[in-house]
C-alpha cells in the first residue's frame, strides 16, 4: 500500500476519532514513508503543518475541519459574543497558506501569506475583536428593519438597503469602526428626501445607527414586510424580509449577469413599476440610438408610464 492508500485509508476509517488522533496516525503514516520535504506533492505531506494544525486544536481550542483534501481547511473565531466566523484557507505548501475566503469585510489580511495556521488565528483574532462594533451594528439593523438588499445578508456584506416605504429604500453602509457612511435614498420622494437632508446634519455618531435613522426620519417603528422563506443562513432569522418585484423591462426578479434586484427607479409614483438598473440603463440607451450616454446617466422616458427618467449604469 503506498503513502496516498494509506492516508486515504486513514481518513475514511477515522470519522469516529478526535482530529488530533487523525493527525498524530497521519504523521506517524508520513513519517515512515518519508524523512524529509520541502515540497508538497501528490505523495507528500508537510510534518510541520500537520503539527501547527495540531496545537491549534490543542491549545487554541479553534475548531479545524479539512474539505475534500488537506489543502483545504476551515477554522472556526469565536467573538466575545459567540458569534461564529469561518475562515477558509488554501495549503500552498511549507510556510505558505492563503486565505481563500471569510465572512467578514474585505481586509488587507485576506491579500497576504501566512507562514503557519498559528499566524492566521492570531491574526483573525485580532481581527475580528476590532470588529464588534461592526457587527452590533449590522445585528441592530437586520433585527428592527425590513432588509431589501443584500437578499441574504451577512457580515460580509457592508451596506444594508432599508424599507421606509413601498418605493423608498435607505441605503446605508457600515465602516469597520461601526459608523454609518454613503447614506442616501433609492427612489424618488420629495419628503423622505428632505427629511434625510436637514437630519444628516444632526446625525450624532455616538448613537446607534437605528437610532439615528428613527430620529432622522421621525419613526416610531420601521416598516414590517413580509418575511421570506429561506433554507439559507443568515445573521437574524427574526429579520422580516420581501420578496423581490418583478423588473418591467426583464420580468425576472433577479438575473445572474446583473446583480441587486428590481428598484423603484420611476420618479412618478402612480407608476410603481420597478426595474433592473442595468435593465433600465440598456434600455434608455437603447431608445437613444445605442450610443454611450455622457457622464454614464442614461435619459429618456419611462417604459411603463412614459415620465422623463434618467439612470445611472451603476449606483454609486
Amino acid at each position: 500500500m503506498d503513502l496516498v492508500e494509506e492516508i486515504e485509508s486513514l481518513l475514511q476509517n477515522g470519522s469516529n476519532c478526535s482530529l488530533p488522533v487523525l493527525l498524530d496516525s497521519l504523521k506517524s503514516v508520513v513519517t515512515q514513508k518519508i524523512c524529509t520535504t520541502e515540497t508538497v506533492t501528490a505523495d507528500l505531506i508537510d510534518l510541520e503543518f500537520l503539527e501547527d494544525v495540531k496545537n491549534i486544536i490543542s491549545y487554541e481550542n479553534i475548531p479545524v475541519f479539512f474539505g475534500k483534501t488537506l489543502r483545504d481547511i476551515k477554522c472556526i473565531i469565536l467573538d466575545e459574543r459567540l458569534r461564529e466566523h469561518p475562515i477558509f484557507i488554501m495549503y500552498k505548501g511549507p510556510k505558505k497558506l492563503i486565505i481563500s475566503s471569510v465572512v467578514l469585510p474585505h481586509s488587507p489580511l485576506q491579500d497576504r501569506e501566512y507562514t503557519s495556521l498559528e499566524e492566521i488565528i492570531t491574526a483573525f483574532k485580532k481581527h475580528v475583536d476590532s470588529l464588534s462594533t461592526y457587527f452590533h451594528e449590522l445585528e441592530r439593523i437586520d433585527r428592527f428593519c425590513t432588509i431589501m438588499e443584500p437578499v441574504e445578508p451577512t457580515f460580509k456584506d457592508d451596506y444594508r438597503r432599508i424599507l421606509l416605504d413601498d418605493r423608498i429604500w435607505l441605503h446605508v453602509e457600515v465602516t469597520p469602526e461601526g459608523l454609518a457612511s454613503n447614506i442616501h435614498l433609492v427612489g424618488q420622494s420629495e419628503l423622505w428626501s428632505n427629511k434625510l437632508q436637514q437630519g444628516l446634519l444632526s446625525w450624532d455618531h455616538d448613537k446607534e445607527i437605528i437610532e439615528n435613522i428613527m430620529t432622522v426620519f421621525d419613526l416610531v417603528n420601521f416598516p414590517a414586510g413580509s418575511r421570506k422563506s429561506s433554507t439559507t443562513t443568515t445573521i437574524s432569522d427574526d429579520r422580516p424580509m420581501i420578496e423581490p418585484s418583478l423588473c418591467g423591462i426583464c420580468l425576472c426578479a433577479e438575473l445572474p449577469e446583473s446583480p441587486g434586484i428590481p428598484l423603484p427607479l420611476c420618479p412618478n409614483p402612480p407608476c410603481g413599476v420597478y426595474f433592473h438598473r442595468n435593465c433600465l440603463f440598456q434600455w434608455l440607451v437603447a431608445c437613444g440610438g445605442g450610443r454611450p450616454p455622457p457622464f454614464g446617466v442614461a435619459t429618456g422616458s419611462c417604459p411603463a408610464c412614459l415620465e422623463s427618467i434618467a439612470c445611472c449604469e451603476r449606483d454609486d
